[in-house]
């Protein structure tokens, strides 16, 4: 089933729920929790939630949200220098400046990949929803309303911390506490995927034989493989070099040349395809494709198919990728952001004077702005966009 089929039949799966809905009431379904009043949006709320999270969070030792706040500000330093670092690439080494795109599904974000991120953006928003509801609960900032939310292809959770109580009752250390403890799991779950991520090898090793190739999941639109190559496609040589996974690939097109012709051997068959320039560098050659490694099932896990070790390979990179970014741009003091508060509070607990506070925050908040629009503007002007 390719993706645009799959996104047909989620899109009738919306109009049917809401169909049922507008039969059934509207209002009876939202007094039981679930609101389905909206085309394409589905939100259920649930008292038994509230109750777990109250429960679990009062289990946390406080040092544990203490260690968040640290953490959050040594996140908000790292983003800072991450992205502002990466910014004067684009000005002083252009070729080394990494794309910084928003997160737009069917529009930068495509293909396979898209599937991927909508998995990682689901983990990523379910964790750092519940981690605000610990902390919360922790220092009794009761929880007003927590469930699971679907719009289109996006899914998560969401926590309500009384809004009032948090403003005018708890003190700055524990309003600290709350806004760090989103960025702060997001953070320790990146950590468990990178994990993962550097042990992928002994993992698959289990079920799979070593790397035997390189699996082709999405190809670039009117480039040299459009038209040639398929997604699926298993190359296992480039002219005469044995190829085994897909850095072998890369070794072989940072030696390539623009305009020669390049024979690429698959389980498909052989194939001759012309190389254009490389964007970023024309004497270079480019072929358009985007691959992983393919791993081979043992006999006896044959059930586990190539696609199985591809996809929890992408799986897991993608949903690390999403944890630590999510994590490190929420800690920017912007507004709308959890770092925006979460630097005020600090600063309100030795600044006493609301406008000195203003004067630190809004240089803050203008650099930052600067920082990410301006390389998000490079990035596309520049192409280096994701997908």
């Amino acid at each position: 089933m390719d993706i645009g089929t799959a996104l047909l039949i989620i899109v009738g799966i919306y109009l049917l729920v809401y169909i049922i809905a507008q039969a059934v009431g509207v209002d009876k379904l939202r007094e039981k929790g679930l609101d389905v009043g909206t085309p394409f949006f589905v939100m259920w709320k649930t008292e038994r939630l509230n109750a777990f999270l109250t429960k679990m969070g009062k289990k946390f030792p406080v040092a544990f949200f203490n260690l968040g706040v640290v953490v959050a500000f040594g996140g908000m330093f790292v983003g800072f220098w991450m992205f502002g670092e990466n910014l004067l690439r684009f000005f002083f080494a252009p070729t080394t400046a990494g794309g910084i795109v928003p997160i737009i599904p069917g529009v930068t974000i495509t293909g396979l990949p898209l599937v991927y991120m909508l998995i990682g953006l689901a983990i990523t928003l379910i964790v750092h929803e519940f981690a605000h509801g610990l902390a919360s609960s922790k220092d009794g900032i009761p929880i007003k309303g927590s469930g699971l939310v679907f719009f289109l292809v996006l899914f998560g959770g969401f926590v309500e911390p009384d809004e009032e109580i948090f403003e005018t009752e708890a003190s700055p250390m524990a309003r600290m506490r709350l806004l760090a403890a989103g960025s702060y799991s997001n953070l320790i779950f990146a950590l468990f995927f990178l994990a993962i991520i550097v042990y992928m090898g002994p993992l698959l090793s289990i079920g799979f034989n070593s790397p035997s190739g390189t699996y082709i999941y999405d190809i670039q639109a009117e480039s040299p493989a459009d038209g040639i190559l398929q997604i699926g496609d298993v190359i296992i040589g480039l002219n005469d070099t044995e190829i085994q996974n897909w850095n072998n690939i890369s070794v072989v097109m940072t030696e390539s040349i623009s305009n020669n012709s390049l024979t690429v051997h698959t389980l498909r068959g052989d194939f001759v395809i012309e190389l254009a320039p490389n964007a970023a560098n024309t004497t270079r050659g480019y072929i358009g494709i985007y691959g992983a490694d393919f791993w081979e099932p043992k006999p006896g896990f044959e059930i586990l198919t190539p696609m199985f070790a591809f996809h929890f390979q992408q799986v897991m990179t993608w949903t690390f990728i999403i944890l630590f970014s999510v994590a490190l741009f929420n800690l920017l003091p912007i507004p709308m952001l959890d770092g925006d508060k979460l630097l005020s509070n600090a600063l309100s607990m030795k600044i006493k004077d609301e406008k000195k506070i203003k004067y630190i925050m809004w240089p803050a908040r203008i650099l930052s702005l600067t920082i990410i629009i301006l390389s998000i503007a490079l990035t596309f002007l520049t192409g280096k966009t994701l997908f």
